[in-house]
């Protein structure tokens, strides 16, 4: 019976080097750990005391499943983080929750499955020249188009997620060319680390499957506090929250 459960997924859109690295840490501090796929129909989640979610990516073509093991697991292990808070992180619109009790967030408009909507007509209301649409469930930017108002591509784009689920449209940042984006961990709410994330010459996309790269950097004590002011938005408590 292992200590702790790490939880990732058969296939993963990038390599995943944090892991191993996590479960040689703990198991150096004498801590028994195992590493599943949340899939594997043949383990039994009963047996570790801490289920811990590392990188289950996969959960976004399988989201209905996904939600449904995580309930299960929180009946029979400690699941970090919990359920409630699990459930509610993967969908985007928690981000317009966050901005609603201060939090600075990319102006964004959520559209609902099946629905229709101008694309244009949304950017030219809300005073935008290049704008982002994307998936509300969704992970590594995998599905998300950057467009200039007056492609017809944006709105193929958007017709086509609409047919599979909610969309997000929001304003495109140009500082994440440039600057990127600044990632801070928390760990049951005090910040440990922080790293900065840059995408690929040409590209927008952070991620490492489009060529993006990171680099530990400093944060300002500014963007601590916005850190922890936006951990004490979630509506749960939490293990760990970047």
């Amino acid at each position: 019976m292992p200590d702790v459960r790490l939880v990732t997924c058969a296939v993963l859109p990038a390599p995943d080097r944090d892991t191993h690295r996590l479960a040689d840490a703990l198991q150096r501090a004498g801590v028994t750990v195992e590493i599943a796929d949340w899939r594997d129909t043949t383990v039994d989640w009963a047996t570790a005391r801490v289920t811990m979610l590392r990188s289950p990516w996969d959960y976004v073509q399988h989201l209905a499943d996904f939600l449904g093991w995580t309930d299960h697991v929180a009946t029979v292990s400690a699941l970090w983080n919990p359920a409630g808070l699990v459930r509610w992180n993967t969908h985007k619109a928690y981000l317009l929750e966050l901005g609603a009790l201060g939090a600075p967030v990319v102006p964004m408009v959520m559209l609902t499955q099946g629905g229709a909507a101008a694309v244009d007509g949304i950017a030219d209301a809300q005073g935008w020249n290049a704008f982002v649409v994307k998936p509300a469930v969704g992970v590594g930017a995998i599905g998300a188009g950057r467009f200039d108002v007056g492609d017809p591509a944006a709105q193929i784009h958007l017709d086509a997620l609409l047919a599979g689920g909610d969309v997000i449209v929001s304003q495109y940042a140009e500082a994440i060319e440039t600057d990127g984006e600044i990632s801070i961990m928390l760990f049951d709410g005090d910040p440990t680390h922080a790293v900065r994330k840059r995408p690929a010459a040409g590209d927008y996309r952070i991620h490492e499957r489009y060529g993006g790269d990171l680099e530990a950097t400093p944060v300002s004590p500014s963007l601590v506090e916005l850190a922890q002011r936006v951990w004490g938005g979630l509506p749960e408590p939490a293990l760990y929250a970047r």
